[in-house]
C-alpha cells in the first residue's frame, strides 16, 4: 500500500491522471541482463595500443570492443560476470590450446575462460590462420617499391594460377566450426556471437597515403577480408550462431578515411594503434554492432529526452547518445524524480535496459501515454538494486516511455548512463 499511496500522492502534485495497469506489480523484480560474457579473439578484438592497456602479454586494451560492450551490459565493473581473454596473434589453435604471445610469454587456452553458466559468447578470429593477415600487411609493403602501380604481392602469391593466399580460407572456415563446437560443449546455454572484421581498404580501390601496398594490391587485399568474413558467416551460419558484420556497417571508414575512420593505416601510430587494426572509434562502432544484434533496435536512442530537473553537466539526452561513460543526473537530491523519452510516434514495446550509475533508485515505476500527460504504470519494483536492470513487461503500444523513481537507493539523486527501449 505505501507504493500505491505514493504513486497518487506524485500524480496529484504532477497534476496529471495516472492510470493503473493490472500488469504491474510493486514486488517485481528486475532481471541482471547478462549473467557472465567471455570475450575470444585476437588483436582485432584485444585492440593493441588503444589505450588503456589491461594485459601486457596479449596487448589487450580496456577500450576494445567487449570492453565497451560489458559496460552497456553492465557486466564490466561486476565481479566474476566479464571475462576478456583475447589476445593479439592468437588463431584458432589459440582457442583449445596454449598461446605463445609476441613477448615469448605463454598464455593457456581461451577455452578455460568459459563455464557452464556462460551465457554470452563473442567470438573474433581467423585473420591469423595460416598467418594470412600477418603476410598481407608485412610482406606486401616490402614489394610495393617493385611494382607501384601493379600487383607484386597478389603475384608473388599466386602459384600457376592459384591465390594461395586465398586457399587459406576454407581451411580456416573448417577451423571456426571446430571452435564453434568446442564453445558449446563448453557452454552449452550461451549465446554465441562471431564478429567479423571491419573494412581496411577503401570500397573503390584508390590509393591514399595511409595505405602501404601497391596499388594492384589494395583492392586484391580487399578481397580477401571479403572472403574471409563471408567464410565466418557461412561458419556462423552452418553452426546455428550469430554473425556480426562489420564490414558492411564500415563503409566511409576504412583506414583512407581521415577523421572518419575506424582502422589505423600501414603506419604504427603508439597513442592509438598499430598498423592495420582498429582504432579506438572502431571498437566503439564494433561494440555498438554487437550490441545492437543482442538487443534489436534501440526506440529511444537519439530521442526527445525530458526529466523533472538536471544536475549541470549531465543532460537528459546523455541517457540516449549510446554513449555507456556519460549519462543523466537528476539535481534534486529527492524522491519521485523522472525521465521522460519521447518515441516519436506510438510503437510496441516490451522491454527496457536500464544502466543506473551509483545514485540509483530502489523504488521505481515505468510509465508509458499516448499523449504524455495520461500516464500508465506498465512496471514497478521496491526491490532495486543499482547496476543494470532489464525490465520486461506484456507487450503494450506507447509514445512516451518514462522512468519515475519513487525511493532513491542513495542519498543523492537517480542518475542513469542509459535507458534503451525495445518492442522485442
Amino acid at each position: 500500500m505505501r507504493v500505491l499511496s505514493l504513486t497518487s500522492a506524485l500524480a496529484l502534485a504532477a497534476g496529471v491522471l495516472v492510470v493503473a495497469s493490472p500488469q504491474a506489480h510493486a514486488a517485481d523484480v528486475p532481471g541482471p541482463g547478462v549473467g557472465h560474457y567471455v570475450a575470444l579473439g585476437d588483436s582485432f578484438t584485444a585492440g593493441p595500443l588503444i589505450p588503456n592497456m589491461s594485459s601486457l602479454q596479449c596487448v589487450r586494451s580496456t577500450n576494445n570492443y567487449p570492453s565497451t560492450l560489458a559496460v552497456k551490459l553492465g557486466v564490466y565493473y561486476e565481479d566474476d560476470r566479464f571475462s576478456d581473454v583475447s589476445c593479439s596473434g592468437a588463431d584458432t589453435t589459440s582457442m583449445a590450446g596454449d598461446f605463445t604471445t609476441a613477448i615469448g610469454t605463454t598464455v593457456g587456452p581461451q577455452f578455460d575462460a568459459l563455464r557452464p553458466d556462460t551465457d554470452l559468447v563473442t567470438l573474433g578470429i581467423g585473420g591469423n590462420d595460416e598467418v594470412l593477415f600477418g603476410t598481407l600487411i608485412r610482406e606486401c609493403p616490402t614489394l610495393r617499391d617493385t611494382d607501384p602501380t601493379g600487383s607484386p604481392c597478389k603475384n608473388a602469391y599466386t602459384v600457376k594460377g592459384v591465390d594461395t593466399l586465398a586457399a587459406i580460407v576454407p581451411r580456416t572456415q573448417k577451423r571456426v566450426d571446430d571452435v564453434i563446437d568446442g564453445i558449446k560443449q563448453r557452454s552449452p546455454h550461451a549465446k554465441v556471437l562471431v564478429v567479423g572484421y571491419p573494412r581496411l581498404m577503401p570500397a573503390d580501390g584508390t590509393p591514399c597515403p595511409d595505405l602501404t601496398m601497391a596499388n594492384g594490391d589494395i583492392s586484391w587485399a580487399d578481397g580477401l577480408e571479403r572472403k574471409l568474413n563471408a567464410a565466418l558467416a557461412k561458419a556462423a551460419a552452418d553452426n546455428g550462431v550469430t554473425y556480426v558484420d562489420t564490414y558492411g556497417p564500415s563503409l566511409g571508414h576504412d583506414a583512407c578515411a581521415g577523421d572518419d575512420a575506424w582502422v589505423q593505416g600501414g603506419y604504427l601510430n603508439l597513442l592509438e594503434s598499430i598498423a592495420w587494426h582498429p582504432l579506438r572509434a572502431g571498437m566503439d562502432a564494433v561494440a555498438q554492432l554487437v550490441h545492437n544484434k543482442l538487443n534489436g533496435v534501440d526506440l529511444a536512442a537519439g530521442r526527445l529526452v525530458t526529466a523533472s530537473s538536471t544536475q549541470s553537466g549531465y543532460a537528459p539526452s546523455s541517457a540516449v547518445d549510446q554513449d555507456p561513460y556519460t549519462r543523466w543526473a537528476s539535481y534534486y537530491w529527492s524522491d519521485g524524480q523522472w525521465l521522460q523519452v519521447d518515441l516519436g510516434t506510438r510503437k510496441t514495446i516490451r522491454r527496457l535496459e536500464l544502466n543506473w550509475e551509483y545514485a540509483f533508485a530502489k523504488g521505481y515505476r515505468i510509465q508509458v501515454s499516448d499523449n504524455g500527460s495520461t500516464w500508465r504504470t506498465v512496471w514497478s519494483t521496491i526491490n532495486g538494486d543499482g547496476a543494470h536492470d532489464t525490465v520486461r513487461f506484456a507487450a503494450t503500444t506507447a509514445r512516451y516511455v518514462r522512468i519515475v523513481g519513487d525511493q532513491r537507493g542513495t542519498g543523492y539523486g537517480i542518475s542513469l548512463y542509459d535507458v534503451e527501449v525495445y518492442g522485442s
